[in-house]
């Protein structure tokens, strides 16, 4: 598999699934909204793994504008799915 979809399916999925915790868990407990605290998560939980995945250059299979190119399309992939949400699930 390519490196560069290997490292935005990696960062796409834990990225969604923390968002998703922290957003449904801040939603049910705390009565924030789902949306805003879903992209805000999203927001900061995906840079920080991107970071935290390069961070050893290297091991890294990745170049930093690679790195910043896969970062990008999960952000773009993930807010696509969180204002999708927000359309369909109204909150």
């Amino acid at each position: 598999m390519n490196p560069v979809l290997k490292e935005t399916a990696i960062i796409t999925f834990w990225t969604f699934w923390w968002s998703v915790i922290i957003g449904a868990g801040g939603a049910l407990a705390l009565k924030w909204p789902l949306t805003a605290t879903y992209l805000m998560s999203v927001l900061t939980i995906g840079p920080s793994l991107a970071i935290l995945r390069g961070r050893n250059r290297e091991k890294d299979p990745l170049d930093v504008g690679e790195r910043a190119g896969v970062e990008l399309l999960s952000l773009v992939i993930l807010i696509g799915i969180g204002w999708a949400g927000g359309q369909y699930l109204g909150k």
